[in-house]
């Protein structure tokens, strides 16, 4: 049988210049403009603070909204931009952001899971599906990915996955609330900007799966995180 269980859509476009990422342990890569005013929000927080080379850009801060504006200085030029910011409940990012030329850019982050997914499995049995369930899995996982460190870190012999030109490769498991938890690192070989589902990733086995970002670019690196039995 088949049964639905939630997994996370993590990337949305909103516009050619507007991209939205959850918040996670890796770096996240965006581009902004170098001739243009860009916004950086958080959904549901709003940045406190942001640490940087002060050379390399401008910036003004919405203190009603939580926003951030930031424009490259002439010294900085063309070059990317590093910078880290932290949010009012204490959450931290660190942003790489290539500076191009075009219109004004938006960069949203979410802090935590806030959209859900299907994900097809078919070895599950009938009677622990339902909305009870569902509802435990996605609390599971937000735990896992929000939370790792909190949880005992543990041996499991997994091998790393793949599909096609993407290649998962496994970092870390822990044991949280009775479920084996898989952190993979995803990795290309395209040289271009590739487009990811969950489903690419499904093993026999597997009870929900979660990816930090649903595009990955060359040279960079997205998180899949696995639940198990």
């Amino acid at each position: 049988m088949k049964i639905k269980i939630f997994g996370v859509a993590l990337l949305f476009c909103f516009g050619a210049n507007a991209e939205q990422f959850k918040m996670t342990d890796e770096i996240i890569h965006s581009k902004i403009s170098y001739q243009n005013l860009n916004r950086i929000k958080v959904k549901g927080d709003k940045i406190d603070s942001i640490a940087g080379i002060e050379t390399a850009f401008h910036f003004e801060k919405n203190d009603k909204t939580g926003e951030i504006f930031i424009r490259p200085t002439e010294d900085n030029g063309y070059s990317p931009i590093s910078l880290s910011l932290t949010t009012v409940s204490g959450k931290t990012q660190d942003l790489l952001l290539e500076v191009v030329d075009g219109e004004a850019s938006t960069v949203e982050l979410i802090a935590g899971i806030e959209e859900k997914q299907d994900i097809h499995l078919s070895n599950l049995d009938e009677e622990i599906s339902g909305n009870d369930y569902e509802e435990n899995i996605c609390a599971v996982m937000k735990k896992f990915i929000n939370l790792p460190k909190n949880f005992p870190e543990i041996e499991v012999r997994a091998a790393d996955r793949s599909y096609a030109h993407l290649t998962a490769s496994l970092e870390r498991t822990y044991m949280i609330d009775g479920y084996i938890a898989l952190k993979y690192k995803v990795t290309t070989k395209l040289k271009e900007t590739a487009q990811l589902d969950e489903k690419m990733f499904s093993r026999k086995g597997d009870i929900c799966l979660s990816l930090s970002s649903l595009e990955i670019r060359p040279n960079s690196s997205v998180s899949l995180y696995v639940l198990r039995h």
